[in-house]
């Protein structure tokens, strides 16, 4: 590959040195012109020859990044530029051949190189505007104000509070999650500076995601893929975040019940770990009896506090006087947030409770 690639940057450095040489050449004869072109087309080509295989590998690499980042509209709509820019720059390249020389020589490879890049550029930056009207649509497909919202891909966005929660890492070693997990640089950036923040509390939250991400890593190289990508229009890692699923349709795996409305205001897929443990625990129905250990005062006056096994939280009013012992109490009410499941309750009578 390095000999392939120092053969191609002599090449193009000879080519480049016997034009360059042609345009400065003023020699009187063309025996010392000719020897003069040769020089140069040899020295400018041993520089490609050195330069060849730095230059042109660092640009496959860049290339190679580019490609495996860009979603599939960005690569349409650079191959509409591409050819619509190639059409255009071949009708201008016919009356400019015609000048004299040099602009008839050079003037038609620069504007070719600047209308082509020109319609790359109007191609991605109204690529919506372009594509979505050619985009046929199913009946099952979703839309919202920009057009049709792309199906949601293979990949799960990681938030940063679903990392610091830690479940994710139990939750992917049952294999009931097999979605390939996307951690954007971004959200790994946030999840450093919550780790080195002077608050005792903010930089143990940050320690215990990058833990998290490290347990990931040990369950397979490939659980957690880093996605290095950078949108500096966008503030925020949440916006960042809400950005990157709609444009390539994945979708969002977060603990944060406002991330997830914002999300799902933009038709953005979102997978909610508070949700899924509400759904797996056990149903409790209003008028249910519980045995329930109070162990703290509520916030209004008079309640007590205690939770079931599977960590739900029961607000148990008139339960105060009850803290630290044992008691029954019957649900009246549930309570379903985004942070979880509450049950409300009141405490049984003295004689229900001597009888039970």
């Amino acid at each position: 590959m390095r000999l392939a690639l120092r053969i191609f940057g002599f090449a193009i450095g000879v080519l480049l040195g016997w034009q360059t040489g042609s345009l400065l050449t003023v020699s009187d004869t063309e025996a010392d012109a000719r020897s003069t072109l040769v020089l140069l087309a040899i020295a400018v080509g041993g520089i490609g020859y050195v330069l060849g295989p730095h230059i042109s590998w660092a640009v496959i690499r860049n290339v190679r990044q580019a490609v495996r980042a860009a979603s599939a509209v960005d690569l349409v709509a650079v191959a509409v530029g591409l050819a619509f820019g190639g059409v255009v720059s071949a009708l201008l390249a016919v009356p400019l051949a015609a000048l004299p020389d040099p602009l008839g020589s050079a003037l038609p490879l620069i504007v070719s190189v600047v209308v082509v890049a020109f319609a790359i550029m109007i191609a991605l930056l109204r690529k919506r505007d372009l594509i979505a009207p050619w985009v046929k649509t199913r009946p099952n497909d979703r839309t919202g104000a920009d057009g049709p919202v792309p199906e949601p891909a293979s990949g799960v966005l990681l938030d940063t509070s679903v990392i610091i929660d830690g479940r994710i890492v139990d939750l992917v070693r049952t294999g009931f999650f097999d979605a390939r997990l996307i951690l954007p640089n971004f959200v790994l950036d946030e999840l450093q500076r919550i780790a080195d923040s002077g608050d005792p509390q903010r930089r143990a939250r940050g320690r215990r995601g990058l833990e998290t991400l490290n347990r990931l890593r040990q369950q397979g190289s490939d659980t957690v893929e880093v996605l290095d990508v950078h949108l500096p229009e966008v503030r925020e890692v949440d916006g960042k975040l809400i950005r990157l699923a709609r444009d390539r349709g994945y979708r969002v795996l977060t603990n944060d019940f406002n991330l997830g409305r914002v999300a799902q205001l933009q038709n953005i897929r979102v997978l909610n770990l508070n949700e899924l443990a509400g759904a797996l625990r056990p149903p409790v129905l209003p008028g249910e009896d519980l045995q329930l250990l109070l162990v703290q005062e509520g916030r209004e006056a008079g309640q007590g506090v205690g939770f079931l096994d599977d960590g739900t939280m029961v607000v148990v009013d008139g339960g105060r006087p009850l803290v630290g012992s044992e008691t029954s109490v019957t649900v009246t009410r549930l309570l379903q947030t985004g942070a979880g499941r509450m049950l409300f309750a009141v405490p049984k009578p003295v004689s229900a409770n001597l009888s039970s």
